[in-house]
């Protein structure tokens, strides 16, 4: 008999096959739980705290200066935290201000659209043990979403690791509504920049 596991995962399969879903509340209090626990989990809950709507919430909620700034054309800047989740486009930077060995940031779209993440600028020790990589959907405590029997792409096909192709391949375009990239950096005041970009997805398939 199918366990309770089995049936969730095709009924979400069901779902990301015919499209996005519409609950915009229902998704981002499921975002907000996933950022809440993945800080938590790795004694990052210093960044979580209740703020002003402004540029440091995780689901950025726009004031009126800053949707006139964008709305101006201007490029949306600023620095990323260990753990952070974006819904907008714009340049990000970090910066390692301590050894960080787990960070990853989380990019989510509207359900049609997909996300295009772009290396600018890139210091880190590859030799040395660092890492940056990008991950064609989400990885969550092993679990990646979309799962691999739901995604069109092999496993291997979904990660961009800078350490590997440098200036060989410089982005990547997600196959939903969802991206991440994952870094560990030893040496404080390296770091890196990335363009963050949307477009709209004409099959619609998006993990939420």
């Amino acid at each position: 008999a199918p366990t309770r596991r089995n049936l969730a995962t095709r009924s979400w399969g069901g779902r990301a096959a015919r499209g996005g879903v519409s609950m915009p509340s229902a998704f981002q209090f499921q975002c907000h739980f996933v950022l809440i626990f993945l800080a938590a989990s790795k004694g990052q809950t210093r960044y979580v705290e209740v703020r002003d709507a402004g540029e440091d919430e995780p689901f950025l909620l726009l004031s009126e200066d800053l949707k006139r700034e964008l709305s101006a054309k201007q490029i949306y800047r600023r620095s990323l935290r260990c753990i952070d989740m974006l819904s907008i486009e714009g340049q990000f930077t970090f910066t390692a201000d301590q050894p960080q060995m787990h960070c990853a940031t989380f990019f989510i779209g509207d359900p049609d659209e997909l996300i295009t993440i772009e290396y600018n600028f890139v210091n880190i020790d590859c030799k040395g043990g660092d890492f940056l990589k990008v991950f064609d959907g989400w990885i969550l405590k092993g679990e990646k979403f979309p799962s691999s029997l739901d995604h069109p792409l092999s496993t291997s096909e979904r990660y961009l690791d800078f350490c590997e192709t440098g200036n060989i391949q410089r982005s990547m375009k997600s196959s939903q509504n969802v991206a991440m990239i994952f870094f560990r950096i030893h040496k404080p005041g390296n770091g890196f920049t990335v363009t963050v970009k949307k477009s709209i997805n004409p099959f619609r398939k998006s993990v939420f």
